[in-house]
């Protein structure tokens, strides 16, 4: 018997965004375990194209008309799959109609389950930014959330602590995000690779990479040996005097090549929160060397990586890489859908 499960994003691509490819990925994986994916987006201004997608959108931000439109969306047992951050619900990152529409809507329907997955749980910032005086209503919303949800799960063990604190006694499940450009069932080792060095992601990711920390790029290529850089995703204002082969935004097939063909894969990202990478996952499951540029925080978990200044010999970064790639084996794809169509249909998926 198929069940169904109604995924709630913020948005779904096009343009290529984070949570939305996640979103598909899950569904088409999902399937394969017995669970039949529908969307539900919650920005109004999104359309679908080309038209006819297989998705609804919201026809309102609002508590009353979410309730009506999930009752008319599973009129009989089923279950919802909220991705959750809340600033892709809302421009301050406090979806309020989210929220109470989605849990009275749950408490009225007894057949229905809830699984939120987090991918965010609250954000804060300094004084001088909304996100520091409207973090207490972002917790707020995120506790209202653990504990009215029948499932969680998140991709950092600092979530996970907040959640299990925000509704105590109940299971979260920990699982670092996957790959949603394709996981190479065989890899090339690092020596039989071209020496080049690829930047994929969001502009923002690309943009720190490129211009922001330019010197330290450079010094990573110098120290790795690095002969050509490649960059993925989708088109910058302006590039820098850096020789680089823009590839701009490529499908998901064409990425993993590219990936499968190069050494290095390199972000500018906080190692605290690389678990929640896709970019990151990408590397790691194409077997690239990852090196990552962002600020050294401390006391989180992390995969493994290389650091700038590193002084590892080939050997070692082999197994700097294979290491890598052995962390995301914990996590797959076709492993997390398992584990989510468990929480889906009733079942306690293992920590």
């Amino acid at each position: 018997m198929t069940l169904r499960c109604l995924q709630l994003v913020p948005t779904l691509p096009p343009p290529v965004e984070g949570v939305g490819s996640y979103a598909l990925a899950l569904a088409e994986a999902l399937e394969g375990q017995g669970v039949s994916s529908h969307f539900l987006v919650g920005d109004p201004a999104w359309r679908a194209d080309p038209p006819g997608a297989a998705a609804e959108v919201v026809s309102e931000r609002s508590a009353r008309a979410l309730r009506r439109q999930l009752a008319e969306l599973l009129p009989g047992e089923g279950s919802v799959l909220l991705h959750y951050v809340g600033y892709g619900y809302a421009p301050r990152g406090c979806p309020f109609w989210l929220v109470d529409g989605l849990l009275d809507f749950v408490r009225e329907r007894r057949d229905v389950r809830l699984v939120t997955l987090f991918h965010e749980v609250a954000a804060s910032g300094p004084p001088w930014r909304s996100s520091f005086w409207l973090s207490p209503a972002m917790r707020y919303l995120a506790a209202r959330l653990a504990r009215g949800s029948h499932g969680l799960q998140t991709s950092l063990a600092r979530y996970a602590r907040l959640l299990e604190g925000y509704a105590p006694g109940r299971s979260v499940t920990l699982a670092p995000v996957f790959s949603t450009v394709g996981e190479p069932a065989w890899v090339r080792p690092l020596a039989e690779r071209a020496p080049r060095l690829v930047l994929f992601g969001g502009r923002g990711a690309r943009t720190r990479a490129l211009f922001d920390q330019g010197k330290e790029l450079q010094a990573v290529c110098e120290a790795l040996e690095i002969e050509e850089i490649v960059e993925i995703g989708p088109p910058l204002p302006a590039l820098p005097a850096t020789p680089l082969r823009s590839l701009g935004e490529l499908p998901a097939r064409e990425v993993s090549a590219e990936l499968q063909a190069a050494r290095v894969g390199l972000l500018a990202y906080p190692p605290d929160y690389l678990g929640k990478s896709t970019i990151f996952a990408a590397y790691a499951a194409h077997g690239l060397l990852p090196v990552c540029l962002g600020r050294q925080g401390g006391g989180e978990p992390r995969p493994p990586f290389w650091l700038p200044g590193d002084s590892s010999a080939p050997g070692a970064l082999q197994s700097l890489a294979d290491a890598a790639r052995s962390w995301y084996s914990s996590h797959t794809l076709p492993r997390q859908a398992r584990e989510l169509a468990t929480l889906l249909s009733g079942g306690q998926a293992p920590r």
